[in-house]
Formats: C-alpha cells, structure tokens, sequence
C-alpha cells in the first residue's frame, strides 16, 4: 500500500508556492551521503535554503559522481 505525505505531517511544512520534495531522492540522498557527512537533518533541509546549499556543497565537494548528481537533483529546487 502506498502512503502519501501531505505537508501536515511535515514538522516544519514547506513555504507556500513551493514544489512537493521528491522524499524518495530525498531518503536516497541521505544514505549515499552518510559515507561524507555526519548527516543530513531532513526537517531542516526543507525549511531553511542557506542549509541545503551548505549541504549542496558539501555534496559537490564529495568525489562521488551520484552524490554530486543526486544532490544537484534533489537539493537545488530547495534553494
């Protein structure tokens, strides 16, 4: 069964007129990074665009080619 998020189970909910994030990417994103970075505080990547450009950057500076793609995929529409 599949479940889907409204922005009301987001402890911080997404400012208005901003695009659905891909969780899945998302959750990804999380477990190919935790190889570089201590992690990744999900409610706060999605509230706060100066911490998900800190984490793009920390995801660019990685020597992993899917990080730096999945990163720029997942992150940039947060910013």
């Amino acid at each position: 069964m599949a479940c889907v998020l409204s922005q009301s189970h987001l402890a911080h909910p997404l400012p208005s007129g901003a695009g659905q994030p891909d969780l899945l990417a998302l959750t990804d994103l999380k477990w190919v990074m935790s190889a570089y970075i201590e992690r990744i505080d999900t409610d706060r990547l999605l509230r706060e665009p100066a911490y998900a450009r800190r984490c793009l950057d920390a995801a660019c500076s990685t020597p992993s080619d899917l990080v730096r793609s999945l990163a720029t995929r997942v992150l940039s529409p947060l910013i």
